[in-house]
């Protein structure tokens, strides 16, 4: 993997559209924690526990079900403020890096949460995905130019 040296300015900043990284993944997190939480629930019920036992079980089950869901929301804000970065040769996204020549696709798709945000999703291949793009965006074409300038150089 080829790191960035510490002059090289990128060529282009690509940043992510924040909302479309945050907001389903909260939602999907909360309506599982909930559907855990209220199994939890039942599975206390079916149990012959003083109401002390019950207490703590519920108290822990909760706190464990908030840590959770503030990991999982951590982690998908800072992975939504990392920019791709396009450089002569490669982009990179955090410590990921794809270089241009080993790019195999650049046909965009939207799924059901890109047409509600107004983004989409490239899958470059070699497991690097550009996620939560603009529509007002056009990659294509530009990551075809990068690729064919690659190729030749």
């Amino acid at each position: 993997m080829i790191q960035p040296l510490q002059s090289e300015k990128p060529i282009y900043v690509l940043p992510q559209i924040k909302k479309r990284a945050l907001l389903p993944k909260i939602t999907i997190l909360f309506f599982l924690g909930v559907i855990f939480y209220l199994g939890v629930l039942l599975n206390i019920s079916l149990l012959e526990l003083n109401a002390t036992q019950e207490t703590t079980i519920k108290t822990i089950s909760f706190v464990f079900l908030l840590s959770l869901l503030v990991l999982g929301t951590y982690f998908s804000y800072h992975k939504a403020h990392i920019p791709y970065k396009f450089y002569q040769n490669r982009i990179t996204q955090g410590k990921k890096t794809i270089n241009y020549i080993d790019i195999n696709n650049t046909a965009s798709h939207t799924d059901i949460f890109d047409k509600i945000f107004k983004t989409y999703t490239t899958n470059l291949g070699n497991d690097f995905v550009l996620r939560n793009i603009s529509q007002e965006i056009k990659l294509e074409n530009y990551l075809r130019q990068l690729i064919d300038y690659a190729r030749l150089h």
